[in-house]
């Protein structure tokens, strides 16, 4: 293990920790998180390819998602984030 700078602290259990719980990919990377079967929030994705009520392709850089359900919605829209509600059915990566 190499040697701290000398007066830099010592990182504590805590923050030892939270380092290796931290989530791949750092700041930056795409989020999904789906919330019961109503609810689909985004976090920095690219944009929208695809918009219907039964259907909603989303494009999160790498990668396509693709929401599925009935009375399919944008709820909420900001830079970087996303808000989709309705009946979700299924979730695709492509």
């Amino acid at each position: 293990m190499a040697e701290q700078e000398k007066g830099a602290p010592k990182p504590t259990w805590r923050e030892r920790t939270a380092a290796l719980l931290a989530p791949p990919g750092g700041v930056g990377a795409p989020r999904v998180e789906l919330i019961g079967a109503r609810e689909v929030y985004l976090e920095n994705y690219k944009g929208i390819l695809s918009y219907g009520r039964e259907e909603i392709h989303v494009d999160g850089g790498g990668w396509i998602l693709r929401v599925a359900g009935e009375d399919l919605e944008i709820q909420a829209m900001a830079p970087g984030q996303l808000r989709l509600t309705g009946r979700v059915t299924g979730l695709d990566l492509l």
